[in-house]
């Protein structure tokens, strides 16, 4: 087994910058839970229900978005400064405020659609994205018994970003996991390697605290 320090210079401003021209979607949108208020996101910056933010799977935090209740034609913008949901179907988990803007806090979950709008912060977390660097200590490892899957991720720039996120909440060791799925590779982010089943159930409670859409899987 060869273990070796990478070093990854990530220009992810631009990466991203150019995915996300012109970008919308439908889907569902849900809101931070209370106890999310005051955590940092992962962006470094401190979550608070007053301010109007939102986090998304892949968009440059500093991306600035109109999301609006297709039950109702409401309408908010919102600057993504964290990563999620990860939970399938969900596309936009609002702040407190920015859900009671658009009437979405008796729903819970509502569709949506969001749409970029395009403002000067963009292009200023752009550049902060040119200078994001990663320290990585990277091992080949054959694995068995379960662990609980974080996300899946086809972007590894979006993968990096949550594992730095996770080793900020947890201690317990993570590992990744390249995978063919409908002839696509995805990463899945794993964490801790448990015997039983059982013991990996009890961590996936503990970690759905934090990360809501993990699951325990078989290695």
């Amino acid at each position: 087994m060869k273990k070796f320090i990478l070093t990854l210079i990530l220009m992810l401003g631009l990466i991203s910058g150019i995915n996300a021209q012109q970008y919308s979607a439908t889907g569902l949108a849900s809101y931070y839970a209370d106890k999310f208020d005051g955590r940092q996101t992962a962006s470094g910056e401190i979550y608070s229900h007053s301010k109007l933010t939102a986090a998304h799977p892949t968009l440059p935090f500093g991306t600035m978005l109109k999301v609006t209740n297709l039950k109702n034609g409401k309408s908010v913008i919102v600057r993504v400064n964290d990563r999620g949901p990860f939970v399938n179907g969900r596309i936009i988990d609002l702040s407190k405020n920015a859900a009671i803007k658009i009437d979405a806090i008796r729903d819970g979950l509502v569709k949506v659609k969001i749409e970029q709008t395009h403002t000067s912060q963009e292009s200023e977390s752009q550049q902060i994205f040119q200078n994001e660097y990663y320290h990585i200590d990277v091992s080949s490892q054959v694995l068995s018994g379960y662990g609980v899957q974080i996300g899946s991720f086809s972007q590894m720039d979006n993968l990096i970003r949550l594992s730095d996120q996770v080793k900020k909440e947890i201690q317990d060791n993570m590992y990744v996991q390249v995978a063919r799925v409908k002839g696509k590779l995805v990463n899945r982010l794993i964490v801790g390697v448990e015997t039983t089943k059982e013991k990996a159930d009890k961590n996936q409670k503990q970690l759905q605290m934090v990360f809501p859409g993990c699951f325990v899987v078989q290695l």
